[in-house]
């Protein structure tokens, strides 16, 4: 099972969509803070989108400093697999609580507008988030 990890760390997609999702989190942030809307809410979107870019960028490090560190290496101990396990671990962690933040920022960013739409984009976001955490709760739960 461990061996799993290095597989899917060399394959890089943690890397590409943290990489992706961080400069849409900044992209957010810089057109909350263009378009002048002050305010609470507004500041907390944007500390949220800033966060959350920074956390995907915690699990590009990762990811891209592991696989540049384990070029050409060809066999695994037992011990190597689960440090890369474990400090993947910590990547994969940063990530997740990025694509929490991010759904939670989305929700928050209708109440820009109005209170309709923000009654709205909360409950969207709050349908993502269940689906999401339920998904995982499988997801983890597979017997592999």
């Amino acid at each position: 099972m461990l061996m799993n990890e290095v597989l899917e760390l060399q394959t890089g997609q943690v890397a590409f969509i943290s990489s992706l999702m961080a400069g849409f989190a900044v992209s957010i942030a810089v057109q909350i803070i263009r378009g002048y809307t002050s305010g609470r809410v507004a500041d907390i979107c944007i500390l949220n989108f800033i966060l959350t870019a920074l956390l995907f960028l915690v699990a590009l490090y990762i990811d891209v400093t592991l696989i540049l560190r384990l070029v050409g290496v060809t066999e695994f101990s037992d011990a190597l697999l689960t440090s890369i396990s474990h400090i993947r671990s910590i990547g994969t962690s940063a990530a997740t609580l990025a694509v929490f933040l991010f759904i939670a920022s989305i929700g928050l960013m209708g109440w820009l507008q109005d209170r309709l739409v923000g009654i709205l984009s909360t409950s969207f976001a709050l349908i993502a988030f269940v689906l999401m955490w339920y998904s995982r709760s499988l997801i983890t739960g597979l017997a592999i």
